[in-house]
């Protein structure tokens, strides 16, 4: 097996329905030796193709996968403890024990501010659009319940005692096209457009701005204007790429996206000191960056994700190349490992299903894709994949090993 870090993620309801000797064997199948687990979740409808108990899953949503402490009895929102066991401290030393019997290291898999369940029950802690919209898939991180919130999740995971390492999801803001239950955008628009749909103006955001001195009113009423200005007349508008948005609005424009970038600087920040606490714990980052159609601006994304004052806090980075474009892909990478400069160890998650994964060789060309500037793969998702697959991926590690040693 690899020394490199080679890593399935999967769901507790896999470990519950199928047991933890059948999801072992997954990952020993594969040829891995990293086991990621998530530990909270958002929503979803999945298909289980070899689940023994169900077909169709509807995950409880913005659910807990373990068993909270005191915080939460008090806390503004309850975020459901998931019924799937009636122990989970009991699934979780369980789970570990069987990973350290068989050389696997456990990792806990947490979302962040990715939670329709929670943003549909409680729509004052989500982001707001310009035209005062909520948006309910995001949790705003200028809402102190919000952060209070993750803070909580992160130190009780740490408790648990029972992770080597961390991967962290989400903690962005979302763009307006994500997919969304019945979801239906009609029309085309333009990667400005997209970006300026999905910037957030909440009450707390508005609050932060006029603490910085920035009229937060005024901005949202231009990000109005240029946005219905070009659903009027879409042949007039011109695209903006970054070095134009940075000075509209007399550059005030960029002061507010400085704002926005160190809501979710302070919260990333906030959150791994939280893992912190067990020196053991290694910490990586889920990094959806190459996925949005603006690019990078230096080291920074449309998300708010600013990589020069992440990078230095976690252990390793991992990028998603979610295109079923081979060429888009490698441009992706490309443009990644420019971009992180060989600082810490780049990790990718591989999507192993469709529509990226249709048969071994797209894998094989994944991975050859991948191998040179690597240190790890983490293959997603195990509830999702057919048995076959994981002879793929071993197929796949085996032939393009990730080389990348930092």
């Amino acid at each position: 097996m690899s020394n490199s870090p080679l890593g399935l993620f999967a769901y507790p309801w896999d470990i519950i329905d199928e047991g933890e000797d059948a999801v072992i064997d997954a990952v020993k199948r594969a040829g891995l030796n990293t086991l990621f687990v998530t530990v909270n979740y958002h929503s979803g409808m999945f298909f289980l193709p070899h689940n023994p108990n169900r077909k169709i899953y509807f995950p409880e949503p913005g659910a807990l996968y373990f068993e909270p402490s005191a915080w939460h009895k008090n806390h503004y929102f309850s975020s459901p403890v998931s019924k799937l066991t009636s122990n989970w401290n009991s699934f979780w030393s369980s789970l570990a024990n069987k990973c350290q019997s068989n050389n696997i290291t456990l990792g806990a898999w947490m979302l962040g501010l990715h939670n329709s369940g929670i943003g549909n029950q409680h729509k004052d802690l989500a982001t707001y659009n310009a035209w005062n919209d909520p948006i309910t898939h995001t949790l705003c991180p200028f809402n102190e319940t919000v952060c209070d919130y993750l803070n909580n999740v992160a130190r009780d995971v740490t408790k648990l005692g029972v992770f080597n390492k961390v991967l962290i999801e989400s903690i962005e803001y979302l763009p307006v096209r994500h997919g969304h239950h019945h979801e239906v955008i009609g029309v085309d628009f333009p990667s400005d457009i997209d970006f300026l749909l999905s910037l957030n103006f909440s009450k707390q955001c508005f609050e932060h701005l006029n603490d910085k001195g920035i009229d937060g009113k005024s901005i949202a009423n231009w990000v109005k204007s240029v946005c219905n200005d070009f659903f009027i007349s879409a042949q007039n508008h011109k695209e903006m790429k970054w070095n134009d948005l940075e000075k509209c609005i007399d550059g005030e424009f960029n002061e507010y996206l400085k704002v926005r970038e160190n809501s979710i600087t302070k919260l990333t920040k906030s959150v791994i000191s939280e893992f912190r606490q067990d020196k053991s714990i290694m910490v990586g980052l889920i990094d959806f960056g190459p996925l949005y159609p603006l690019g990078p601006n230096g080291r920074k994304w449309q998300n708010g994700v600013n990589l020069d004052s992440v990078l230095s806090i976690v252990d390793e980075i991992h990028p998603t190349y979610y295109f079923a474009d081979l060429e888009i892909n490698k441009s992706k990478h490309s443009i990644y490992t420019s971009i992180i400069d060989n600082q810490k160890p780049i990790i990718p998650a591989v999507r192993s299903i469709l529509p990226q994964t249709p048969d071994a060789k797209s894998l094989l060309d994944q991975l050859n894709m991948l191998a040179l500037e690597s240190s790890g793969y983490n293959f997603y998702n195990y509830s999702f994949m057919n048995f076959e697959t994981l002879d793929w991926i071993k197929e796949a590690v085996n032939s393009f090993p990730a080389s990348k040693v930092l």
